[in-house]
């Protein structure tokens, strides 16, 4: 997907002349106010084309601005222990315009529902092994001076956290399938988060399963979207064959099913 966008930026550049800002309007569906902060950020990096731009330049600083937005995320199954933590990283802050909250942006086109209540009691009773660290997790997840929790009438779940904005979660749940759709977790200082994202899918799990009436069915299908493990790509780029598969197996410390 990233390969197709640069491919067709670079040629909507080239044969109309337009500025990366109208460029992005037209693929993206992106308002102007949202095309001038992507503008912005790139700032000189892809020069004004004319008619008869032909080079690769824009291509490779497009990429570069892509990489450093890609994100790492590996999933543990509710049921699984939660004592390793997964790795998720977000170079790049969302884009927004100035108008708009995060919430805005994931939540048009939804149907909001109220929150359940999630109680101690519940989440003994749901995950009764949890470790004391697993707690307070969850605790500080259901805090809402931590995070702000939206659910949809579809099972939707947007988390989004208070203290890191950028850090942001959304999710899908319902009783046979749950789709992962896009997990940021934002450590800009390298520092540790007091909990990791297996936590938000516990949380959001519950608020979509009370709501719902379906506590305590596990999915038959787990699905994962726009998964990207920079590392993994990074490590394994221009390989191939055996050295390919060397570097595969022995040098991506994160999930090999996320690249």
């Amino acid at each position: 997907e990233i390969q197709t966008l640069m491919l067709q930026t670079r040629q909507h550049m080239s044969q109309t002349g337009k500025d990366l800002e109208s460029v992005m309007h037209n693929i993206l569906g992106l308002n102007g106010d949202d095309a001038a902060v992507i503008r912005s950020r790139l700032g000189n990096t892809l020069p004004e084309p004319t008619a008869s731009t032909s080079g690769m330049s824009e291509i490779t600083a497009l990429q570069e601005q892509i990489a450093a937005m890609s994100m790492t995320t590996e999933y543990v199954h509710p049921h699984m222990q939660l004592a390793s933590p997964m790795a998720e990283s977000l170079q790049c802050p969302p884009f927004t315009s100035s108008g708009k909250s995060y919430e805005d942006i994931y939540e048009m086109g939804s149907s909001k529902v109220p929150l359940p209540a999630i109680t101690p009691e519940l989440l003994t009773s749901q995950f009764p092994d949890m470790s004391e660290a697993d707690r307070q997790a969850l605790e500080y997840i259901a805090d809402p001076e931590n995070f702000s929790h939206t659910l949809n009438a579809d099972g939707t779940v947007i988390s989004i956290s208070k203290k890191r904005p950028n850090s942001i979660f959304r999710n899908n749940y319902t009783a046979d399938t749950w789709t992962f759709i896009s997990n940021l977790k934002y450590q800009p200082d390298g520092g540790t988060l007091p909990y990791f994202a297996s936590h938000i899918a516990q949380y959001q799990y519950l608020l979509a399963a009370v709501s719902g009436g379906w506590v305590g069915q596990m999915p038959f299908v787990l699905i994962r979207e726009n998964v990207i493990n920079q590392t993994t790509l990074n490590n394994t780029e221009w390989l191939n064959g055996e050295e390919l598969k060397t570097a595969f197996l022995n040098n991506t410390p994160n999930g090999k099913s996320t690249a």
